[in-house]
């Protein structure tokens, strides 16, 4: 074995051969002479966990190591066997919070508009605030989601980004936002700290994934969409709505803990 790595024990061996049908675990090969491999490597993890674990062919273990086939999709042929584990939970409850805090900052935008009308009408401004309301139980069921498989990072990021929504929901309810004349400075710094903490999340998440950074997409990708959905998309339509401004480009943003 290299790096005096021990060998994989037999039960184990065993469960992942049983969980792949004694077949590589990649659909369109399916080939029987098989090796088992490491989806985030051995060097780093040092350990034989299930989780982390898939079979496959001598072939597509090569192309994995290679790079040609990446991690994140290595993460999704474990999911699709059916037994991906906490890793597989860890990126749909992920990517559910995603999706929440989209709509339900889509939701708050409309409900501003509906406020800033030259004829506010109180049937749409009551509809507005009910599908507001909805979708802040949504979002605060997906991050229950994700803290239950997340760690402590995780837990303290969604917190801060459910409790900014909130903040901002309830100021939209109230009528109290938008306020131009709050200055421009002031609107720019909060909107880059709630941007700084999606990409802290998104940080912590790749690393519960064993992923880089760049190896996690920043949003779900849905072909043949010609524009996915960016990180944090719920705050771009937010002030796109509102305030017709355009993003700041994403960069990895200094440590928010």
């Amino acid at each position: 074995m290299p790096d005096n790595r021990p060998a994989v024990p037999r039960q184990l061996a065993r469960d992942l051969l049983v969980e792949a049908g004694h077949r590589c675990a990649i659909p369109t090969c399916r080939a029987t002479t098989l090796e088992l491999a490491h989806i985030t490597p051995w060097a780093k993890t040092r350990a034989h966990d299930f989780d982390n674990m898939i079979t496959l062919c001598p072939n597509c273990h090569t192309r994995f190591d290679r790079g040609e086939i990446d991690r994140l999709s290595m993460l999704q042929y474990k999911a699709n066997l059916g037994s991906g584990g906490a890793r597989a939970k860890t990126l749909g409850a992920y990517r559910a919070l995603q999706a929440a805090l989209d709509r339900w900052g889509r939701s708050i935008a409309i409900l501003a508009r509906t406020h800033l009308a030259s004829a506010p009408d109180l049937y749409f401004i009551v509809r507005a605030r009910k599908e507001c309301e909805r979708e802040a139980g949504i979002t605060h069921a997906a991050v229950a989601d994700l803290q239950s498989v997340g760690d402590e990072t995780i837990e303290f990021i969604t917190d801060f980004i459910y409790e900014w929504f909130v903040h901002r929901a309830s100021s939209t309810v109230d009528m109290k936002w938008p306020d131009y004349s709050q200055p421009r400075e002031e609107r720019d710094e909060e909107r880059q700290v709630i941007h700084e903490a999606f990409l802290e999340l998104h940080l912590a998440v790749a690393d519960v994934l064993g992923l880089g950074f760049d190896e996690l997409p920043l949003q779900e990708e849905f072909p043949p969409s010609p524009r996915p959905r960016p990180l944090g998309g719920a705050i771009q339509h937010h002030h796109d709505a509102v305030a017709g401004k355009d993003g700041s480009q994403i960069r990895r943003p200094p440590p928010l803990l």
